[in-house]
């Protein structure tokens, strides 16, 4: 499933392409992905694009919101009214087309079918969005904040507590592998045995990762891709889906909070 960073990747693409623009109609393929509903409030302008955890937010100038989750196979591709072309290999996966004033065209494709695309009104969005704990690239996610709610959670595990959303939101399988290994920690290991300078690296790490993979337009893996190609941060892994870790020591796997779980058990304790 798209992370922060992916997330983060295609909000940036798509402002770059299509915020400010009118979209003047829109076909939905598929309604069990795509909201029907959306059909009505067209034709209207993209006034703002926003990641909120791992969903993306298009506002309208009529006051409604395309609250948008890619889940694990859930895709952008825009083409210019010279290349519309350059979509034909991508039809077979499309579940909505956006028509855009300039004759430019926007897709939405879903391979599995797993993510959708929802048409809120502001108090549902709020609603939404409420559940969700602070984003950890926020200015306001301190390490005094990070070390208030992690120790709320002294009984938990470490690893599967960096992947609840309402925890921190955006981090995931990949990026909480990838923290961890970088603080050192075993991500088994329950939050109560963290001394204050393991949550001090940790709080560090899991800034430094999203930064770096944001850096690289995300982790291609498996399906994702962003607008312009494939991200870049996998050939920065230092233990997810690896045999061994940077320091060539083998890796073990085990499963935390119903996900396979890499870790150094030399390097991480």
């Amino acid at each position: 499933m798209p992370e922060l960073p992916e997330v983060e990747t295609l909000v940036q693409q798509l402002k770059k392409r299509v915020l400010g623009k009118k979209i003047t109609q829109i076909e939905i393929i598929d309604p069990k992905v795509v909201d029907p509903k959306i059909k009505k409030i067209s034709p209207f302008k993209i006034t703002k694009i926003y990641r909120r955890a791992k969903s993306i937010i298009i506002e309208t100038n009529n006051n409604y919101f395309l609250h948008v989750h890619l889940r694990m196979t859930g895709h952008f591709h825009f083409a210019p009214k010279t290349k519309l072309s350059s979509l034909d290999p991508y039809k077979k996966f499309i579940v909505a087309k956006f028509h855009i004033s300039d004759d430019s065209l926007l897709t939405h494709n879903s391979i599995r079918k797993f993510g959708h695309i929802n048409l809120l009104n502001k108090q549902q969005l709020q609603k939404e969005l409420s559940k969700l704990g602070p984003e950890p690239l926020d200015k306001k996610f301190t390490l005094k904040k990070f070390k208030e709610i992690i120790t709320k959670k002294y009984r938990a595990n470490v690893k599967t507590t960096l992947m609840d959303q309402n925890f921190i939101a955006g981090v995931g399988n990949i990026y909480a592998q990838e923290a961890l290994y970088h603080a050192h920690i075993d991500p088994r290991r329950k939050i109560s045995s963290l001394e204050e300078k393991e949550i001090s690296l940790l709080y560090q790490q899991i800034r430094k990762v999203l930064h770096k993979a944001i850096q690289h337009h995300g982790t291609t893996v498996e399906n994702y891709v962003h607008i312009e190609g494939t991200g870049g941060f996998q050939k920065y892994l230092a233990v997810y889906q690896k045999n061994s870790c940077p320091k060539k020591h083998p890796t073990k796997k085990t499963t935390l909070g119903g996900r396979g779980t890499f870790y150094c058990p030399q390097c991480q304790k």
